[in-house]
């Protein structure tokens, strides 16, 4: 199924597997997995979604980008976890993918705010990395709103206030650079 290309991703992952030094999946391999998963997805308002997953990964620190880089394939694509681990996501990572897919889209603040709501409160590495890529997601969003075709938006900027510590003022102007 994965021709060449996966082998030295494979021999790296399994000498990391060996050594227990595995920390998180090299950016670049899910750089080249998003890129490729992503081919000719398209958002509501047509625009590739791969444009908003690199302005995402723009925003992230280092030690989230692999999430990242795939903040998006559960939502638009049909790969499997099985298949994410395998190519070196860590168990982590996919705990963080987990919390950041929103399994139904209700087009209600209320749910949506609920699951930023458990995003916020997530525990452990895989809630810091989930958190660190939905304020990125977030602040795009700001700058880049997704409006579905019904008219409905999701409340992205009460949503950076929930993940945001509560000493931090910023909002969606801030992502904008105009506060």
């Amino acid at each position: 199924m994965c021709a060449t290309p996966c082998a030295p991703v494979r021999t790296r992952l399994s000498a990391q597997l060996r050594s227990g030094t595995i920390v998180a999946m090299e950016t670049d391999d899910a750089r080249v997995m998003a890129e490729r998963l992503h081919m000719g997805d398209r958002e509501d308002d047509g625009m590739p979604v791969i444009r908003h997953v690199r302005r995402v990964v723009s925003r992230t620190p280092a030690e989230a980008r692999s999430v990242a880089w795939l903040h998006e394939v559960l939502e638009f694509t049909a790969i499997t976890e099985e298949k994410l681990l395998q190519e070196g996501l860590t168990s982590d990572e996919l705990r963080a993918l987990r919390l950041l897919h929103r399994t139904a889209d209700t087009r209600s603040d209320r749910v949506y705010l609920a699951h930023l709501e458990l995003i916020a409160r997530a525990a452990g590495r895989s809630g810091n990395l989930a958190r660190m890529v939905k304020i990125a997601d977030l602040e795009d969003r700001c700058l880049h709103p997704r409006v579905r075709p019904d008219g409905w938006s999701p409340p992205y900027e009460l949503g950076l206030q929930l993940l945001r510590p509560t000493t931090d003022d910023r909002h969606c102007a801030d992502a904008a650079g105009t506060a």
